[in-house]
């Protein structure tokens, strides 16, 4: 393969990835705007005309959802399965198993896959999260024979060689004792026990000696019962119509035979907390405190979420947010101050975070409480609640700039069992979110004196001043990390 293709390759890739889709619509005047006691929302933005994918069956009986994009010469494509990690018999198998499925097929050991990719100017490579493993490959579309038969023989073929496990095995044993000085990650496990329980969706990180646990077996076994159709689904964009892709994927994928069953999300109430209370991860010589505050919140489908979607950018979405403005900007304790919301096909947490000089981690805990309750008590000004408005929506239109990340966006309303016409819907549905709104779901999700409050830093010079928000507990600093 000569340069010149990587090239042209990489050149089209990115084009594909960053050139605007709809280039016709007009830029948004202020004269366009609709004032109705609500947001001002521009019109053209308030119109959104979201593609909808072309579907279509294989005959193993996976769904796939094409969106054509014929601009440029590119193809890319993505498997997703039911292999994630609330399904792995051992922590880590899954993640595991997906990362080692270019490490050898067979015939092929990891160099003759990685020369084969690069020979193309192409990407093929897998990841495991919470509830899917995906596998993904792109390249020019010239190239789609061969792209499909490396993303085949890596979903059907792989052979986990040993010495390349023995490798992913110390490379992440590594990566887990730096983990281990990371506060993000002792938040993180701290605040998943704390929500979660003994669930599966409140296991804390792999620790080094579980990793060290794993062996070869565990991922043949975990590979050959959830490698499976059932449940899959894949998502194609690029410059192939649906007839040719279908014959493709028919011929490439006639050897991925379905299973017996298909895995089911396992069914656990998850409630938020009622009380708070405070857990505290000592790090000795810490001279911060990283903080994060919060309490399960809701799953994807809710119809809260969009209201809180607005709350949580009010509260702290960005440098505008009332938490960096006034835990930052007016008191300086920190250099970010944010919120987050999760939700997912189980019920997320709605938290908020930063990392405080240690002298002030009590204050900057008033501050967040402060503006909780300001949330709830306050119904929001029409101004900031248009900012914000307006800032939502802009956001969403930008991620629907390239066809990717269109395509991502109508996978989500399969993974998520959304109406077909949700993001149709979106901008005005963000668009009706009133002040009440914002504030009934501050104090049904926030609440006084509900939220879970998490401190990284050193016990003995932040512990006394903490037992002013409730409970202390001190959570052993290896489990919360994992390591």
């Amino acid at each position: 393969m000569t340069m010149k293709k990587h090239a042209v390759a990489l050149a089209a890739i990115l084009a594909a990835s960053t050139v605007c889709l709809g280039q016709d619509t007009e830029t948004p005047s202020s004269a366009g705007a609709i004032v109705k006691g609500k947001a001002p929302v521009a019109k053209a933005l308030l119109k959104v005309r979201f593609p909808k994918p072309r579907t279509f069956e294989l005959k193993n009986g996976v769904t796939v959802y094409l969106l054509e994009d014929h601009r440029f010469p590119v193809v890319r494509l993505s498997i997703e399965m039911k292999a994630g990690s609330i399904w792995e018999p051992k922590p880590g198998v899954a993640d595991m198993t997906a990362s080692m499925l270019t490490e050898g097929v067979a015939g092929k050991d990891y160099l003759q896959i990685a020369d084969a990719v690069e020979s193309m100017g192409a990407s093929l490579g897998a990841s495991a999260g919470d509830t899917e493993t995906t596998l993904g490959v792109s390249g020019l579309v010239e190239d789609i024979d061969a792209l499909l038969a490396l993303m085949t023989e890596a979903l059907l073929k792989p052979t986990f060689p040993q010495d390349r496990l023995d490798r992913a095995k110390y490379q992440r044993t590594s990566m887990i004792a730096m983990r281990r000085s990371d506060p993000a990650s002792s938040l993180r496990d701290a605040s998943a026990r704390v929500f979660y329980g003994d669930t599966v969706f409140g296991r804390p990180s792999t620790t080094a000696e579980q990793i060290r646990a794993i062996a070869r077996d565990d991922l043949v076994a975990f590979h050959r019962a959830y490698y499976k159709p059932n449940g899959a689904r894949i998502g194609v964009t690029g410059d192939i119509s649906a007839a040719k892709l279908k014959a493709k994927l028919d011929a490439a994928l006639t050897e991925w035979k379905r299973g017996e069953t298909e895995p089911t999300m396992p069914m656990t109430a998850i409630p938020a907390k009622d009380a708070t209370r405070i857990y505290v991860c000592d790090r000795p010589s810490s001279t911060q405190s990283s903080i994060m505050i919060g309490n399960v919140s809701i799953s994807r489908t809710h119809p809260d979420y969009v209201p809180l979607v607005v709350a949580n950018n009010i509260l702290g979405g960005g440098s505008a947010g009332r938490l960096f403005q006034n835990i930052r900007e007016q008191k300086g304790y920190t250099y970010g101050a944010y919120s987050s919301l999760t939700a997912g096909l189980w019920p997320g947490t709605w938290t908020a975070s930063a990392s405080v000089r240690t002298a002030v981690t009590a204050p900057a805990i008033v501050e967040f409480l402060h503006e909780f309750g300001r949330l709830q008590d306050e119904p929001v000004s029409q101004a900031e609640l248009d900012r914000t408005k307006r800032a939502i929506v802009g956001s969403f239109a930008r991620t629907l700039e390239n066809s990717e990340g269109m395509l991502s966006r109508a996978m989500d309303l399969v993974q998520y069992g959304l109406p077909s016409n949700y993001w149709d819907t979106y901008p005005k549905l963000v668009e009706a979110v009133t002040a009440a709104d914002v504030q009934r779901v501050a104090r049904q999700y926030l609440g006084k004196g509900r939220a879970q409050i998490f401190v990284v830093g050193e016990r003995k010079d932040i512990e006394e001043s903490l037992k002013q928000f409730g409970p202390v507990e001190i959570v052993e600093q290896q489990k919360a990390a994992g390591g």
